[in-house]
């Protein structure tokens, strides 16, 4: 039992790729039995397809590098397909909001055009007191809303006096420190 038990211990290590030669040893000898348990026929399989390999295979030296770089292609074709998707889906967005605002726009202008035509007024002379008295509805107005705004010379006075009062404190603060001074001044002496 403890000899099960130690054996899948290394076997997951072996699948982790964290075993190392002797305990690889130790699975081929295990596996190279005539009696194997029936849990272990598959892994055995596999050992044994090892075991008909006799000769080492030759590692490129820079197979690791060529695998990073594999990947990062990979990796770049990817971000560069999401980025032009993204682009695509963008361009079209942008046409078809293009197209929305010009449809909006001729049905908007047929509307005015209405508007100006049943306002229009073919006199010049009616045409210019329209446009007095227009003129002067809107300096009206602006007077209306010009007018709460003198009252802002008030609050720049109030402002005035308060940094006035500001000025006079900081004074006071310095002839107490000036006080101060003096006092420790004699008790020196």
């Amino acid at each position: 039992m403890d000899e099960l038990r130690h054996i899948r211990t290394i076997l997951e290590k072996f699948y982790q790729g964290s075993s190392n030669e002797k305990e690889e040893m130790e699975l081929k000898e295990f596996f190279q039995r005539e009696k194997i348990p029936e849990e272990f026929k598959a892994d055995g399989e596999l050992f044994s397809s090892f075991a008909s390999i006799n000769e080492d295979v030759d590692v490129p030296g820079d197979l690791n590098q060529k695998l990073i770089s594999l990947i990062d292609n990979a990796q770049h074709k990817e971000q560069r397909s999401r980025r032009i998707n993204l682009y695509s889906f963008s361009g079209l967005a942008a046409g078809l909001l293009i197209i929305i605002s010009v449809y909006l726009g001729f049905l908007r202008e047929d509307k005015s055009t209405v508007i100006i035509e049943q306002y229009a007024v073919e006199d010049p002379e009616v045409a210019y007191l329209e446009a007095r008295k227009a003129l002067n509805l809107v300096a009206e107005k602006w007077n209306q809303g010009t007018s709460e705004l003198n009252n802002l010379g008030q609050v720049n006075k109030g402002i005035e006096t308060i940094s006035t009062i500001n000025k006079i404190s900081s004074g006071s603060k310095e002839l107490n420190l000036l006080g101060n001074l003096r006092k420790a001044n004699e008790i020196q002496l």
